[in-house]
């Protein structure tokens, strides 16, 4: 099965992400402990779009996190554990990071 590598993602009808973009995601698998808890394993955002790929039903986006390692968050399909006591869940991407407003020199100065 060949993977499909994009550079832009669509999280809605209105937020489009293309690399560079920063946003923000929750979700993510977690460990659940012999005494019920539950214990995150989610990357820390925000994060730094590079691609999306998919192959088949499955389908992850490409990114960097805040402590800039590459990163790969699963958003669809099924994966496979490492162990029975992971819980596989999806990230959801909450939002797109607006850029800084610019501020006109003139405006700054008065």
């Amino acid at each position: 099965m060949k993977t499909e590598r994009l550079e832009t993602y669509r999280v809605s009808e209105r937020v489009l992400l293309s690399r560079g973009d920063v946003f923000r995601a929750r979700g993510g698998p977690l460990w659940k402990c012999d005494n019920g808890t539950k214990v995150p394993l989610a990357a820390k955002g925000p994060f730094v779009f590079q691609a999306y790929c998919r192959r088949g039903q499955c389908e992850w986006v490409e990114a960097i996190d805040k402590a800039g390692a590459h990163t790969v968050l699963h958003i669809a399909g099924r994966r496979r554990r490492a162990s029975p006591q992971i819980v596989t869940r999806p990230y959801v991407i909450v939002g797109k990071k607006r850029p800084p407003k610019k501020v006109d020199a003139k405006k700054a100065k008065a």
